[in-house]
C-alpha cells in the first residue's frame, strides 16, 4: 500500500472521530501556544533589560572616602586637578563632574528678601548639583520643559537653573512649563530657570541643578566650606562596557598617583562600576527566559499521553477493521503505517493550529503595545516588545511530530501484531 493511500485511511479516521481528535489535539495546541508565546516574551524582556542597561553599563563612579587605617594620613577630596587627569586617560569617553549639597529655593517677590513672612512666596527645600553641560546626556536623563545650560553658560558661571519635577510643582504648579523662564531665589542668590526635568527617580526629581561654577561660586562653596577645586563625585564612562576594567584600573592608578598613595589599604576614594551587578541581573533574565518556556513544555508532555491514550483506544476499537485488512492480505507495515501517520497527523495539526495562535498573540501584542506607545515609554520597558524568531516555531513543531511518532508508535505496533482470525472474533 502507497503512502498516500495509508494516509487518505489515517484522515478518514481522524474524521470519523472529530470531537476526540479535537480534543486529543487541544493538550498539543496548548503547549505548543505556551511555549512560543513564552518563548517571545522572554526574548523581547531579554532585549528590552539589555536596552535599559547597556547605557550604564560602561559607567564608573568615583567618591571621596576616609581612610579605613586608624592614625592614617588624611583624606584628601576629589578636586580639579583629578578630573583633569581622569579625563586624558586613554579608555574614558567622557566624565561629569558633580558638586553636591542643599538649599532652600524660593519663588515670589523676586527681587526682594525673601522670609517666612513675605506674602505669596513659595518655599522648597531641595539638592543642589553643580555640573557640567553634559549631564543630562551622560545620566539619559530628558527634560519636561525648556532646555539645560550650555558649555559657554557653563563656563562663564550663569545664574542658570534647572528644577526637579517635585521642586518645580512645589514653587510653580503642575504644569511644568509654567516654571521657564522664571527667576528663583536660591540662599538669597537669583537663578533663572530654563528647564524642568522628566522624572528620573524619588532621588532625583527634588532637586536643582546648575553650572558646577556657579555651584561653587555662591550656593555650595560658601555655605559648606567646599573648596574652590572640590569635586563630591565623578561619573565616567569608558570607551566600551569591555574596557571598563581597564578604565577602572587606569582611573584608580591616577588618583592614588595624584593623592601620592603608596598602599591601596589608605585609597581615599573608591571607583566603582555596575559590570558584576549588570551580569548579575542579565544573568537572572536569561535564567527565566529560559526556564519559564522549558516549564510551558511540559504541556507537550501531557498532550502527547493525549495523544498515546486515544491510539490505544482507537487500536481497541477497530480491531475487527485490522482483522479485515489483513485478511484481505494487508501487511503488518500498512497497519503499522496507518495508526503512525494516524498519530503524527493528529500531531502536526495540533502543531500548526497552536502555531497560528501563537503568532496571532505576539502580532496582536505588538500592535497594542504600539498602539499605547509601548510598555511603560519612560520606564526600563520601553523598548519592550515581543521577539517572534522562526528556532521556538521549528522547534515546538519539530517536538510535536515526534510526540506524534512515539505515542503512535506503541499503538500502531499492537496492531500491527493482531492475528486475522482473533481481530475478527473482537467484540
Amino acid at each position: 500500500m502507497i503512502v498516500s493511500d495509508i494516509l487518505t485511511i489515517a484522515l478518514r479516521g481522524l474524521r470519523a472521530h472529530k470531537l476526540r481528535s479535537m480534543l486529543t489535539m487541544l493538550g498539543l495546541i496548548i503547549g505548543v501556544a505556551a511555549v512560543i508565546l513564552l518563548t517571545s516574551l522572554g526574548q523581547g524582556l531579554s532585549g528590552a533589560v539589555n536596552a535599559a542597561v547597556e547605557p550604564v553599563a560602561n559607567s564608573i563612579t568615583v567618591v571621596p572616602k576616609l581612610s579605613p587605617i586608624p592614625g592614617g594620613p588624611a583624606a584628601r577630596p576629589l578636586t580639579d586637578e583629578d578630573l583633569e587627569s581622569i579625563s586624558k586617560l586613554p579608555h574614558v569617553a567622557e566624565i561629569v563632574p558633580q558638586v553636591t549639597g542643599s538649599s532652600t529655593s524660593a519663588a515670589g517677590q523676586v527681587g526682594k528678601a525673601v522670609t517666612a513672612s513675605t506674602p505669596g512666596a513659595q518655599y522648597r527645600s531641595a539638592s543642589v548639583v553643580g555640573t557640567t553641560a553634559n549631564y543630562l546626556s551622560a545620566r539619559q536623563m530628558s527634560l519636561a520643559a525648556g532646555g539645560f545650560f550650555t558649555d559657554a553658560q557653563d563656563q562663564s558661571g550663569a545664574k542658570v537653573a534647572i528644577l526637579g519635577p517635585l521642586v518645580s510643582s512645589a514653587l510653580y504648579g503642575p504644569d511644568p512649563h509654567q516654571a521657564v523662564n522664571k527667576t528663583l531665589r536660591i540662599n538669597n542668590i537669583l537663578f533663572k530657570v530654563i528647564g524642568v526635568l522628566d522624572s528620573f527617580g524619588a532621588a532625583n526629581d527634588n532637586v536643582v541643578i546648575m553650572p558646577m561654577k556657579a555651584a561653587r561660586a555662591g550656593i555650595i562653596g560658601s555655605n559648606f566650606g567646599t573648596s574652590a577645586d572640590q569635586i563630591s563625585s565623578l561619573s565616567v564612562k569608558a570607551t566600551s562596557t569591555a574596557d571598563v576594567p581597564v578604565a577602572k584600573a587606569e582611573i584608580i592608578q591616577t588618583l592614588r598617583n595624584n593623592h601620592r598613595i603608596e598602599d591601596p589599604q589608605f585609597d581615599d576614594f573608591q571607583a566603582q562600576d555596575l559590570g558584576s551587578r549588570v551580569k548579575t541581573f542579565t544573568g537572572i533574565i536569561d535564567l527565566v527566559t529560559t526556564a519559564v518556556p522549558a516549564v510551558a513544555a511540559i504541556s507537550l508532555l501531557v498532550g502527547g499521553i493525549g495523544v498515546l491514550n486515544i491510539m490505544l483506544v482507537s487500536v481497541t476499537d477497530r480491531t475487527r477493521e485490522i482483522g479485515t485488512r489483513k485478511a484481505v492480505g494487508a501487511s503488518d507495515g500498512a497497519i503499522m503505517g496507518q495508526f503512525v501517520l494516524e498519530s503524527i497527523t493528529l500531531a502536526g495539526l495540533g502543531g500548526l493550529i497552536g502555531i497560528a495562535l501563537s503568532v496571532g498573540g505576539v502580532l496582536g501584542l505588538t500592535a497594542l503595545l504600539a498602539n499605547m506607545g509601548g510598555a511603560g515609554s519612560r520606564g526600563p520597558l520601553a523598548s519592550f516588545h515581543p521577539v517572534l524568531s522562526p528556532a521556538p516555531i521549528a522547534a515546538a513543531f519539530g517536538i510535536s511530530l515526534l510526540i506524534g511518532l512515539v505515542a503512535g508508535g506503541y499503538p500502531a505496533w499492537r496492531a500491527a501484531r493482531l492475528e486475522p482470525i482473533e481481530a475478527l472474533r473482537f467484540e
